[in-house]
């Protein structure tokens, strides 16, 4: 995932953040977006962000299954 700064959910950088320092590094201000309770099975990943058609990057949630949990190896005796 490429780099990215969030900010606060209203659209406002946070205090003390070197904007120019982001934009000189191409690192974009991506603006975060609510999640939701994903359908049974699946969870939430983060995906890379999006730019709209204004220009504003968004922060993009995917759902994906619920990875299967590693069977576990049987002890030897």
């Amino acid at each position: 995932m490429r780099k990215q700064f969030l900010l606060n959910p209203d659209g406002t950088v946070p205090k003390g953040t070197n904007v120019p320092l982001l934009m000189e590094l191409g690192i974009p201000l991506v603006l975060p977006t609510p999640r939701w309770r994903p359908a049974d099975g699946m969870m939430l990943a983060e995906s890379e962000p999006q730019q709209d058609a204004d220009g504003i990057w968004r922060q993009v949630w995917v759902e994906v299954p619920v990875p299967l949990p590693e069977p576990e190896e049987q002890g030897q005796a």
